[in-house]
């Protein structure tokens, strides 16, 4: 009784932290003119997007590199639009082709940290503005790393902007 009631326990918690764990995220693909959206990772193309009209995405977990895509939830700014169809297992993007923004607008000095907690060791700091690669998503805290590839680390996800017509204000 008590291992039943501790496993309904364990899954009704990974599934609110799950329904919590959301970020917008735009795409940002340089290899083409399509961005490939799959029914798995590595799995099946069933839809293909502009590259470079900005749309805008809710991504929901990671799975080795590929993110869950929240298929009622996207935003083509070209054809307004919002919403995938094709895929009975849902819907993946890697996450090399996805990106966010800070929202550090007034020159606010922003850190990466070691761990996803605000006295967690700070890896890099900067003040600019920047395009940053999400990696993975724990709570309110985003993994990302910098286009250059040097710096990865843990973001509160409130300095995050995933809108690529505009800022966040």
């Amino acid at each position: 009784m008590t291992k039943r009631f501790l496993t309904i326990i364990f899954v009704l918690t990974a599934f609110v932290f799950s329904a919590n764990a959301q970020l917008r995220v735009f795409i940002d693909d340089n290899d083409g003119p399509f961005t490939n959206i799959r029914n798995a990772p590595k799995g099946k193309i069933v839809s293909k997007v502009s590259a470079t009209s900005g749309i805008m995405l809710t991504v929901v977990y990671q799975k080795n590199g590929w993110w869950y895509i929240d298929g009622n939830d996207y935003w083509d700014p070209e054809t307004d639009t919002g919403y995938f169809a094709g895929s009975t297992t849902g819907y993946w993007i890697h996450s090399s082709v996805l990106a966010v923004g800070t929202r550090n607008y007034g020159g606010e000095k922003l850190s990466l940290r070691k761990s996803p907690a605000s006295n967690a060791p700070v890896i890099f700091s900067f003040k600019d503005e920047r395009l940053l690669r999400p990696i993975d998503i724990r709570g309110s805290w985003v993994k990302v790393k910098t286009y250059d590839g040097k710096h990865e680390g843990w973001i509160e996800d409130e300095w995050l902007c995933g809108n690529s017509v505009t800022n966040c204000i």
